[in-house]
């Protein structure tokens, strides 16, 4: 059962404040790169004082007053406003924080999907799945246990034509999350 269902356009998804350009990728171990100005780029997010995100040899983690925190826990260091909003930015923040990682998530804003953008799409002929008979975008709701959670698809037309389904739980008291991830449909 969804309690309290918000459903959002794939523009919600997005960054939506430029402060500082994100930090470059840099691999290898002597290269540290922080991360924490990738939270800012989202309005309804923010970290914790005292908590700074790190990208180091392939690895995501956060520093909290000194102390390492490993890449399990770095969402407890973000903050919100707790409205539905915010937590698909955590959900896609996540997702941003794990391209510097060697667990990438091939989850990029612009592979969210809507239903405007399928409509887009078959429009121009680049559809390859026919009709669908369910909404793509994306939602936020409580589950039956009351946790908040955040369900989005992502298209990928890398090779073959691929969507992928992407659910996030959230822990009732911070942003921490589990994700599933799973392939929805294929064409090929």
């Amino acid at each position: 059962m969804l309690r309290n269902k918000t459903v959002f356009t794939r523009e919600a998804a997005r960054k939506n404040i430029t402060a500082k350009s994100p930090p470059a990728y840099m691999k290898g171990s002597c290269f540290v790169s922080e991360l924490s100005s990738i939270v800012d780029q989202y309005s309804q997010l923010r970290l914790r004082a005292g908590w700074k995100i790190f990208s180091r040899d392939g690895e995501v983690y956060g520093e909290a007053e000194g102390k390492a925190v490993p890449e399990a826990e770095i969402m407890e260091g973000i903050m919100g406003d707790e409205s539905p909003l915010s937590y698909l930015q955590a959900a896609v923040c996540y997702h941003h924080l794990m391209e510097y990682s060697n667990r990438k998530t091939d989850v990029i804003s612009t592979a969210i999907l809507d239903d405007s953008y399928i409509c887009q799409l078959d429009l121009f002929g680049h559809w390859g799945f026919g009709k669908l008979e369910r909404s793509f975008n994306p939602i936020f709701f409580y589950d039956s246990l009351l946790h908040p959670a955040v369900i989005f698809f992502t298209y990928h037309q890398e090779g073959l034509e691929v969507i992928q389904k992407h659910v996030h739980r959230f822990a009732y008291a911070s942003y921490t999350l589990k994700t599933l991830q799973r392939t929805w449909a294929t064409v090929s």
